[in-house]
């Protein structure tokens, strides 16, 4: 299973960047916004021996810094000996997140219930079709995020992300949450064949704690099994607080993703 949710994340990230699939590895870059971690970053598909894997890490820093890159991030879906990394050309801040998926049949058996996944009744969910609900979203996004990655940045990101929404709205779809009318959070629904993806999920800080994340996953749990998903999945932080909401949904781990990110002095 962990091999599909890898191969449906693969072909998301596509969406939004060019690739250079190199065998052991894919670049991934996205010349539009070029500082955007999650565009630009090295995947490494598969388990490498402990020389192999930092011959190939330091290779990665020396094009980066060669190209005059300020980072390197590289993901990977193996684990491997820590201890290795002190003989790369430079210290890594590392993270682990995790792979979480339900199949949508039981998810929506539950929602069927009543049980877990409940929510907050009083909010509504839209799909961005039309440019008023593009905008709600926008909005709701950037002030969602400001706080951690700056408005400017916050802005040309959803901008960004927007234009390839607009272009593959069959497949990537964007859901705006509103109380009262008022945007307060958004989400995104990536269907590939049976497998459907969640991502970039936030509400804004006031309104967390009180059902709307909870309303998001059962609706977007819905659309997905609608699609024809079998499996919807998203990938989490393993030391996010958001964790204990996803298990009460139902999702449960699937496996561990390994995120290197190196700071390159210009």
């Amino acid at each position: 299973m962990l091999d599909r949710l890898m191969n449906t994340e693969t072909e998301y990230i596509k969406k939004f960047t060019s690739f250079e699939d190199l065998g052991e590895i894919i670049r991934f870059s996205d010349d539009r916004i070029p500082d955007m971690y999650t565009h630009n970053f090295t995947y490494f598909k598969d388990k490498m021996c402990d020389t192999r894997l930092i011959e190939a890490i330091n290779k990665e820093l020396q094009k980066r810094k060669t190209e005059g890159a300020t980072f390197l991030r590289i993901e990977m879906n193996f684990d491997f000996n820590l201890d290795i990394l002190k003989d790369l050309l430079g210290a890594p801040q590392i993270a682990k997140y995790d792979y979480m998926y339900i199949e949508t049949e039981k998810g929506m058996e539950i929602t069927g219930k009543g049980m877990q996944i409940t929510g907050n009744r009083d909010c509504t969910i839209s799909k961005a079709i039309s440019e008023e609900v593009f905008f709600d979203g926008m909005q709701a996004d950037i002030k969602a995020n400001e706080a951690v990655m700056g408005a400017e940045f916050s802005r040309k990101r959803i901008a960004r992300k927007l234009e390839v929404y607009r272009q593959n709205i069959n497949s990537l779809g964007f859901y705006v949450c509103y109380s009262d009318g008022h945007p307060i959070g958004k989400c995104e629904l990536f269907i590939s064949g049976s497998i459907a993806k969640l991502e970039d999920f936030d509400i804004i800080e006031q309104y967390q704690r009180r059902g709307y994340g909870t309303s998001v996953i059962k609706h977007l749990l819905e659309e997905a099994g609608n699609y024809g998903a079998e499996l919807l999945y998203l990938i989490t932080n393993s030391d996010d607080t958001a964790k204990e909401m996803y298990k009460k949904c139902g999702l449960i781990k699937a496996g561990e993703k390994i995120e290197l990110f190196f700071g390159l002095e210009v």
